[in-house]
């Protein structure tokens, strides 16, 4: 599990989860189409709550103004989480890195989000609220592929519910499943 991975924060106060889904395929060729299938789901943020099968949940890629965009993610762009148990309706995240790293002599390769609550329905700037996080990783070591969710410094200051943004730890499960299958 890529808990070290550079774009996962360290733990300081508050909650934190790690949650992983991986497979073993046959060859390495297999591995690597999946990884890039996999990177290509992680960006297509508007579609998560199918690759999850998480039906009480939507996920839609914003700019800062709250206009739904209809493409992969950037660096920057925002997400809204429409939770249709929670009386508020949304919560809102900034995607704040976005990076991709390849390691050709280890035959490893990784691509990894994260994103933090946003202000992005109160405020023009969409500025980070709190030192909450979720990091998403790709990541593929040879034939072994895998999915990883890390939340750090998840505070029930920002939210009532110890599922941060309204995702539950089933819920994150079925992501990283439905991300890689």
């Amino acid at each position: 599990m890529q808990e070290n991975h550079y774009l996962v924060p360290a733990q300081l106060a508050g909650l934190q989860k790690n949650i992983e889904y991986s497979i073993h395929t046959d060859v390495v060729e297999d591995a690597e189409d999946w990884f890039v299938d996999a990177k290509e789901r992680l960006l297509d943020v508007n579609n998560w709550a199918k690759y999850s099968t998480i039906s009480d949940i939507g996920f839609h890629l914003t700019n800062v103004h709250s206009q739904v965009l209809n493409r992969k993610a950037h660096n920057k762009d925002h997400i809204r989480i429409d939770i249709l148990s929670k009386e508020m309706g949304f919560d809102w995240a900034a995607i704040d890195a976005l990076e991709y790293d390849d390691y050709p002599d280890l035959s490893m390769e990784t691509f990894a989000m994260r994103i933090r609550p946003s202000g992005a329905q109160n405020s023009q700037d969409g500025s980070i609220v709190n030192a909450a996080s979720s990091t998403i990783v790709i990541e593929r070591i040879g034939k072994r592929l895998s999915a990883s969710y890390h939340g750090r410094n998840e505070s029930s200051a920002y939210n009532t519910d110890p599922a941060w943004l309204g995702i539950s730890d089933a819920q994150w499960n079925n992501l990283m499943k439905g991300l890689i299958d």
